[in-house]
């Protein structure tokens, strides 16, 4: 049976000092519960309402039932989708060095951007992205909903940035910066592995973390566009896609 206080706790995951506080996420919708229910993540309550129920089947044995208005109490979306999860946080594991590309992500506060940013990584055989500490919070719901499930695969961790530029140099590795001068990523026969670090959507790459950029790159403007700059999620996509063609 759903009681007032466990509305009352699903309610307060709306907000990210609760999360924090409770180490609990929301999920919702089928397809990011199927997903969950594929991946390790622990799973504390599953609710569904008996139209869902009867629409889709029951997908899980622990699943609870809500009323219409229970439902529509907990939920975080303006129509509640009739299904909805309440995951624990894992412990995440600090960066960890390995081959292959790895995202740095340096102050990316749209959780559009960055929920776009983490499926699109995993589409590109990304296994980790670093977050700089003021990054838009992963377990925000919008940036849960717009990893369409990635989210349940993909190491994202959070991690003061120059610190972790700084010992990744050091060690070799290329870091690669989405500048607007900088070598064109569709001109270059070949990439080394290494670390691309993306910029925030209004400042770009930080004056701290220039100086840990090995090799500036640029995605480059056609005729006389005169847009500032690109989307911080368009951005990354481009710059996978050209590595991938040339890797």
């Amino acid at each position: 049976m759903i009681t007032k206080n466990t509305i009352k706790l699903v309610q307060s995951l709306k907000q990210q000092k609760f999360r924090k506080e409770h180490q609990l996420f929301v999920v919702e919708g089928r397809k990011m519960v199927e997903e969950l229910l594929r991946s390790s993540f622990d799973m504390v309550y599953l609710f569904a309402t008996e139209r869902y129920c009867n629409e889709n089947g029951i997908p899980d044995d622990r699943m609870e039932t809500a009323s219409e208005v229970q439902m529509a109490q907990m939920s975080g979306q303006d129509t509640p989708p009739g299904i909805l999860a309440v995951v624990r946080i894992p412990k995440r594991t600090r960066p960890i060095s390995h081959e292959g590309m790895t995202l740095a992500l340096d102050g990316i506060a749209n959780p559009g951007n960055m929920g776009t940013i983490i499926r699109t990584a995993e589409w590109f055989g990304v296994k980790e992205i670093v977050c700089s500490e003021d990054c838009v919070e992963i377990w925000n719901p919008k940036v849960i909903q717009a990893t369409m499930g990635s989210i349940f695969r993909m190491n994202v961790v959070s991690a003061p940035l120059d610190a972790y530029l700084m010992e990744e140099r050091n060690m070799g590795k290329a870091i690669y910066g989405a500048l607007l001068e900088g070598e064109n990523i569709f001109k270059k026969a070949q990439w080394e592995d290494g670390i691309i670090v993306i910029g925030s959507e209004s400042h770009g790459i930080r004056s701290n973390i220039l100086p840990f950029i090995t090799h500036p790159i640029t995605i480059p403007r056609v005729g006389e566009s005169v847009t500032e700059s690109l989307n911080a999620s368009m951005a990354t996509g481009i710059i996978l896609a050209a590595f991938a063609m040339h890797s």
